[in-house]
């Protein structure tokens, strides 16, 4: 794809103007088209036409290349590095520094597109999700075709990791998400890089329940890294564990929380992201094990932690959203309904949030209904979830409420609607 013509295509659509519009008394329609989507080269003269009809400067569809800002190309590589070690406070603080001192019109297409790349891969990591949509289809949509052909090695790098995020957190194809990781990992021979992918690969087949390559990647991960000095090390620990959980090695789990646990006084930025998720897993350890006193203490302890938490007026990470949908959803299949509630009201104040996790959200609204005693609204709400929760990318929640509403049509004498919610 010429990145000239992907810069005409999209300043004309900013502007509303059809084809028609701009090509008139230049060129044909479909030769303007050929040009937006790469296929021909435009001559400078008509690129000078195509500037004027668009009442642009000319520089803007006359910049090369070969012109680009090297210091500006180091920055946004500096800026990669950022969103990759997920440091969104600073890389935030970058791009709009772009944003407000550059005009990316007058550097190369080249440029502008790796801008947005990355600030379409920010808002999508930081579940803005309605923006880097925005983002996507005013300055990205239609590149998909011709990306690897057209685009730079950096560009593509910027790319690929903006899509991978994108089906990780947004759309929740974690097949799809973990085909871009894989190209992330081919596109680059950076190993620290390298770390981070594979432990995004691997997340991606856990979401899937696919474990045996979930924990190869961790491996591979683990291999990259070998060294306690970094704090991915931390994230390792964790995913290792959480791999040996769901497939029932519990020992080995419990190994590798603790261990995690264990590095949370010399790397706090790392406990942060992984304290609350940890002591998730440590209590539903303990119920699996039968220690079901053991285990009611220490979900308790944790509601407590989170609500005392919210008070202090400091953010919630991704992970915190995916420990309180799923602590919401216990208490409320144990009838806490008070302990639901206030972890709902939470999950209500994210304006946006990981699909996937709706379905939480409505399993738990049904189930507040059941233990409200609101028997007809329940069946009504909970038939409606059932037609769609296949959908979840989830497994073990699809069966938890297929089970739940079986278990209720069964005790109401509804036989074959209890058994065909389970065929």
């Amino acid at each position: 794809m010429n990145l000239i013509g992907l810069r005409i295509k999209n300043i004309r659509k900013e502007k509303q103007l059809t084809l028609k519009d701009v090509a008139q008394g230049i060129i044909s329609v479909p030769y303007l088209a050929n040009i937006e989507n790469g296929i021909k080269v435009a001559s400078m003269e008509t690129l000078i036409h195509i500037a004027k009809r668009l009442e642009i400067p000319e520089e803007v569809l006359l910049m090369s290349e070969d012109e680009a800002n090297k210091a500006l190309l180091k920055e946004l590589d500096e800026i990669f590095e950022l969103l990759v070690f997920s440091n969104p406070i600073e890389m935030e603080r970058r791009l709009k520094k772009i944003a407000k001192k550059v005009d990316l019109r007058f550097e190369s297409p080249a440029i502008e597109l790796s801008f947005y790349c990355l600030q379409m891969a920010f808002y999508y990591k930081t579940w803005e999700f309605s923006k880097a949509e925005e983002v996507e289809a005013k300055y990205l949509k239609g590149t998909e075709k011709r990306a690897a052909d057209a685009f730079s090695r950096q560009l593509l790098s910027y790319y690929y990791y903006g899509q991978a995020v994108k089906h990780s957190h947004a759309t929740c194809d974690y097949q799809l998400a973990v085909e871009y990781w894989e190209k992330c990992v081919d596109i680059t021979e950076n190993n620290d890089f390298h770390a981070v992918f594979h432990v995004c690969i691997c997340i991606n087949y856990i979401c899937q329940s696919i474990y045996e390559p979930a924990l190869g990647h961790i491996q591979q991960a683990w291999d990259l890294i070998k060294d306690e000095e970094q704090e991915r090390f931390v994230s390792i620990l964790y995913f290792y564990g959480y791999i040996y959980f769901q497939i029932g090695f519990m020992t080995e789990a419990k190994s590798r929380f603790e261990q995690t646990l264990h590095y949370f006084s010399k790397y706090p930025e790392a406990k942060k992201i992984y304290y609350f998720v940890v002591q998730l897993k440590m209590a539903e350890i303990e119920n699996i094990e039968g220690n079901e006193t053991l285990f009611q203490e220490k979900i308790t302890n944790l509601y407590e932690e989170l609500m005392a938490y919210e008070t202090t007026n400091t953010s919630f990470n991704n992970n915190d959203y995916l420990v309180i949908t799923e602590l919401m959803v216990i208490f409320a299949e144990k009838g806490f309904v008070e302990e639901a509630t206030s972890l709902m009201g939470l999950m209500n104040k994210v304006i946006e949030r990981v699909k996937e996790l709706n379905y939480f959200m409505e399993y738990t609204e049904t189930l507040l209904l059941y233990h409200q005693d609101e028997q007809g609204s329940y069946e009504e709400k909970m038939l409606k979830l059932l037609k769609k929760i296949d959908a979840s990318n989830d497994p073990v929640l699809i069966e938890r409420v297929k089970k739940h509403a079986s278990k209720h049509f069964a005790k109401s004498t509804k036989y074959k609607m209890a058994y065909d919610i389970l065929s």
